[in-house]
């Protein structure tokens, strides 16, 4: 005897909701990450063809670990997907091997910053989720080492950046940063499932990402019309959001060895056939915004053996991290100056070599005057052209050195 198909649709209900704990519209959180994964290995299987492939599967990887990392992730440490509590361990599992982060660390510190990030907490990740991240690492590095080594791991801390971005700026907020800011776009929450509701999942964080929305008139919410990657615009200039992101991704190179010793290999083999093709050896050289991570004062350093180098940053923790840093090296302090201003053309282009960084933060007009004056190796974006000699520093890094002489 056939069922009605009314049968049919309740009994399918009667499911999700025993599979689900709160909605079967979790599902699509659930196959938005296998879409993920298929996305992502299929970067990886083509990523070693080329430099460029490397560089878009870096990319992907990146995004979506800041995409899931505050959809999925995010909503299933608030409210756990599943009735199951076996599953849902599973899901823990599953997304630590996504992302590369383990869920119970992550939860333990998203849940801190609700609390409103309390000193001395302490945080700890699960050993077997540790373990997983382990495994899968060695994997990629002995069946994959190339992929492995240009693209995940780039990948990685270009994920890691980008959720330090979104945490910003979804807090940019002057009078009550807990609060959280919101944003409406129907896009975007379509797609980052309800995230941009924050202010009012701040007040409400146990509610589900389905109903959220309703809670807008309940909250006395800061709302901005850009999204949370894009609020920036709102705050900062391009060259100012330029700095500061450059900084946060130099300061994630100062916690990896290997990251530093590949930044200055690339550096070094892009930077020396410039210097040295000049007519005369830059006896004084200005580095400008050589603080955090020095590279291009290291890298000179050998290349010009004779040289007395003056570092221009604005920026006194930056100033501080960057003497830190050469102190711990053994670097001879005595062959640097550090001047905690910004760059003049008028004081700073008596020196027989000026190097700009990417991160430059000023007039352009002011690099033009400069080099009216004497050299200048500037840092830029790999598809800036500036005019004069330049090398390609390194297609993953996006970057160029140009010599203007």
């Amino acid at each position: 005897m056939a069922m009605p198909a009314e049968w049919w649709s309740l009994e399918s209900a009667r499911r999700s909701r025993a599979l689900f704990r709160h909605s079967a519209r979790d599902a699509w959180l659930v196959a938005a990450t296998w879409a993920q994964a298929g996305v992502t290995l299929l970067a990886f299987g083509g990523a070693a063809r080329s430099e460029g492939g490397l560089v878009l599967a870096a990319a992907l990887f990146g995004v979506g670990i800041c995409w899931c990392s505050n959809t999925v992730s995010h909503n299933h440490l608030h409210n756990a997907l599943f009735t199951s509590r076996t599953l849902n361990r599973a899901f823990d599992l599953w997304l630590t091997l996504l992302v590369g982060v383990p869920q119970s660390l992550w939860k333990a510190r998203h849940l801190w910053h609700h609390a409103g990030e309390p000193a001395g907490a302490r945080l700890s990740a699960k050993r077997h989720e540790l373990w997983a991240i382990g495994a899968l690492w060695a994997v990629l590095l002995a069946v994959a080492p190339k992929v492995f080594l240009f693209a995940y791991v780039p990948g990685y801390l270009l994920g890691l950046a980008l959720c330090r971005l979104q945490g910003s700026m979804e807090h940019a907020r002057a009078e009550s940063p807990e609060a959280g800011v919101s944003h409406y776009g129907r896009l975007y929450n379509f797609f980052w499932f309800n995230d941009g509701h924050h202010a009012e999942h701040h007040q409400f964080p146990s509610e589900h990402w389905t109903r959220l929305p309703a809670r807008r008139a309940e909250v006395a919410f800061a709302e901005s019309a850009l999204p949370p990657h894009l609020r920036w615009l709102e705050r900062a200039t391009m060259g100012e959001l330029k700095g500061l992101f450059l900084c946060a991704l130099e300061r994630i190179a100062l916690g990896s060895f290997a990251l530093q010793r590949f930044m200055l290999w690339t550096h070094a083999r892009a930077m020396a056939p410039l210097v040295l093709a000049l007519p005369r050896r830059p006896v004084r050289v200005a580095i400008v915004g050589g603080g955090l991570f020095p590279r291009s004062l290291l890298v000179l350093a050998k290349l010009l053996p004779e040289a007395r180098f003056e570092v221009v940053d604005r920026s006194v923790s930056s100033v501080s991290c960057a003497v830190d840093f050469l102190k711990r090296h053994g670097f001879p302090l005595q062959r640097v100056r550090f001047r905690i201003e910004s760059f003049d053309p008028q004081r700073h282009a008596d020196h027989d070599l000026i190097v700009t960084p990417l991160g430059f933060v000023g007039q352009e007009e002011t690099l033009c005057e400069a080099a009216r004056r004497t050299s200048i190796l500037r840092h830029d974006w790999l598809w800036v052209r500036p005019g004069g000699t330049s090398r390609v520093v390194s297609w993953l890094l996006l970057k160029r050195v140009t010599l203007v002489p």
